[in-house]
């Protein structure tokens, strides 16, 4: 049966056999790769609603209720997606500005 602190060794060793110097770099690696995926994905949400509406958020905001042929609950879900995606990627590239520094 292994200990904990064996089991501590034992991924310090793997970790630096996969060439990283310490655990914290590991991780930070592994954050990094992790936020760019979640930007990745709430981008194409953005780039999803750009490409539908043909405008960008803000300028599909100030012409809402001249968009058409898209019922208002559609919009509206719409709008609510879309900024929140937009939150998102917003929060998570600050994220990854801070983790880079």
């Amino acid at each position: 049966m292994t200990t904990p602190a064996g089991n501590n060794d034992v991924l310090i060793q793997t970790i630096q056999g996969l060439g990283y110097a310490s655990l914290v770099d590991f991780a930070r690696e592994q954050a990094r790769s992790i936020l760019e995926q979640k930007i990745a994905y709430y981008q194409s949400r953005v780039d999803f609603f750009q490409q539908k509406y043909g405008f960008d958020f803000d300028q599909f905001s100030q012409q809402f209720d001249q968009i058409k042929p898209y019922s208002m609950l559609e919009k509206e879900d719409d709008s609510m997606q879309w900024e929140t995606a937009l939150d998102v990627v917003r929060a998570y590239r600050n994220d990854l500005l801070a983790l880079n520094q």
